[in-house]
């Protein structure tokens, strides 16, 4: 199929694409297609004249007792019309055929048959005879059926393989004609489930109705007070650590799937994944303390929202999330008062998993960001400070009723650091009639450097059959941007160097009262950095 003709199928209405004809029965093939919500798919199932049969009107057959909420269940059904084949079920016995079901009588389009008999209640309500037969009812018999969704019952050896194709999209009418494949294809996504992926990504372009990605919040990360007790000369005084994250996302997503394999006996043999977003991430890290120690939030979760998700019940699910996390992290040995900004535009972005369903790419542009930082001259001053926001996309899977469940992570974590080495840096000592005066450490000397970050990558967190393991991931972009960085005062050759935040963070445990005076905190930079002039 060329994709010029795959473009037009799939911008027609999902109703004049539908793989599944309701009217014709479906013997040795059948598909079933999500008519509801916002997105479209296909599932068609490929076998024997034997392994595959129908117990719809469309094959004969009325069902008569049937609970439309479950899977496994007993039956009634009468065949109304034998000349459309009801006898099919029964090739090679009717144990261990699936069949397509009709709406609202189960809570799957598929069932194993396990049993099939002529059932003891052989009534026939009384409105149902008139609408069924013409003739004498008393000729047609109620039978029983079994139907169950262990299809690792089914028997395989005898009425042979049945093949799974799964393709479906997010968005309504992309999912395109069903493309029929060979029962036995080359294992790995090299074949029916790569061009799918392909084909959906570049129909997605022409398509609207993707899902919003949007949130606005300041986060509190952290907020301790401590009081202070007077030392020696340095009277008591209220001591303070807060850190807060300004945190605004806005985008859109969309998302589509494909999977291949068999029903029987169960087994998904290729999966794809593919996930297209535009994303505009901004925050700003707010910090001001007068406190020395460390301090860890971990990440925290502050927001979730459901994607609408795509369910062919009992075979495949797949259930996305649109989440938001924040992180904070300091290591301080001074009173210091910073905002730094975390600022990246992101487009077109195409995001393949596992990774050899296609070339994953995009676009990832820093903005214009503000920096602000203020440290009191009169300590040492030596730590680090950062703060994530990271938003993501969550995609659990779940195939064949649960015998395979696993998670794709997609995020997109920025971040806001602030490194400093500083030490109190002695004015000159001034002769004043024969005398020396005390030094004075009024100003400061040493480093600082603010940069922010981004890493966009995709991971699983478990195993999912032989098609890919946790180890799996999708690296898109990881880049730190210097925002500003500088050395100054008569200080800097003698200031530490600046240790590890790990390694701090292991040093110590919470936060204490400094152990000298403070004084006014004073400004080292305040700028505004052209995110043109990042490289």
């Amino acid at each position: 199929m060329v994709f010029s003709a795959l473009l037009i199928a799939a911008l027609l209405p999902l109703a004049a694409q539908a793989a599944n004809d309701w009217n014709k029965p479906c013997f040795g093939s059948c598909s079933w297609d999500i008519t509801s919500g916002k997105g479209a798919g296909t599932v068609q199932l490929s076998g024997t004249q034997s392994g595959i049969s129908d117990l719809t009107t469309a094959a004969g057959w009325t069902i008569l007792d049937c609970d439309p909420k479950k899977a496994d269940q007993d039956i009634r059904l009468v065949c109304h019309d034998p000349s459309k084949g009801c006898d099919h079920v029964n090739n090679d016995g009717a144990a261990g055929t699936i069949v397509r079901l009709p709406k609202n009588c189960s809570s799957v389009p598929f069932a194993l048959v396990t049993r099939h008999w002529v059932h003891e209640d052989q009534s026939i309500p009384s409105h149902r005879r008139s609408l069924l037969f013409r003739r004498d009812a008393s000729k047609h018999k109620v039978m029983g059926s079994t139907l169950s969704t262990s299809y690792h019952n089914g028997d395989h050896k005898t009425k042979g393989e049945v093949t799974l194709h799964i393709q479906g999209s997010s968005l309504a009418g992309a999912a395109g004609n069903f493309t029929q494949t060979p029962a036995h294809h080359k294992r790995g996504l090299t074949s029916w489930v790569k061009k799918s992926l392909q084909n959906l990504s570049s129909v997605h372009k022409n398509l609207k109705g993707t899902a919003p990605l949007n949130f606005n919040k300041n986060v509190p990360l952290f907020h301790k007070s401590l009081s202070c007790p007077q030392k020696g000369k340095t009277p008591a005084f209220g001591g303070e650590a807060k850190v807060e994250l300004d945190s605004k996302i806005s985008g859109t997503a969309h998302y589509a799937v494909a999977a291949s394999g068999t029903l029987i006996p169960p087994k998904l043999k290729d999966f794809g994944l593919f996930v297209g977003f535009d994303m505009d991430l901004h925050g700003t890290l707010h910090l001001d303390t007068n406190l020395m120690g460390s301090l860890g939030t971990g990440k925290i979760p502050v927001f979730t929202t459901g994607i609408p998700g795509l369910d062919f019940p009992g075979l495949f699910s797949i259930g996305p999330t649109f989440n938001v996390n924040v992180e904070g992290t300091a290591t301080l040995e001074a009173d210091v008062k910073t905002d730094v900004d975390i600022d990246y535009k992101i487009k077109d972005v195409e995001v393949f998993f596992p990774p050899s369903g296609g070339k994953s790419k995009g676009s990832f542009v820093p903005g214009d960001s503000n920096v602000q930082l203020s440290v009191s001259p009169g300590v040492t001053a030596h730590g680090q400070i950062a703060a994530h926001l990271i938003p993501s996309l969550s995609f659990g899977i779940n195939a064949l009723a649960g015998k395979a469940k696993a998670t794709i992570e997609l995020d997109v974590d920025g971040d806001a650091a602030v490194d400093l080495t500083l030490a109190a840096a002695a004015k000159a000592a001034k002769t004043v009639k024969g005398k020396t005066a005390a030094k004075s450490t009024k100003s400061f000397g040493g480093c600082v450097g603010i940069s922010s970050g981004l890493d966009v990558s995709a991971r699983a967190d478990a195993d999912f059959l032989t098609v890919f393991d946790k180890s799996t991931s999708v690296d898109l972009f990881k880049k730190t941007f210097q925002l500003f960085k500088k050395c100054f005062g008569s200080s800097k050759r003698s200031a530490r160097p600046s240790r590890s935040l790990e390694g701090l963070l292991n040093k110590r445990a919470g936060l204490s009262c400094p152990g000298a005076a403070l004084e006014k905190v004073a400004s080292i930079t305040k700028t505004k950095v052209s995110g043109k002039n990042l490289h």
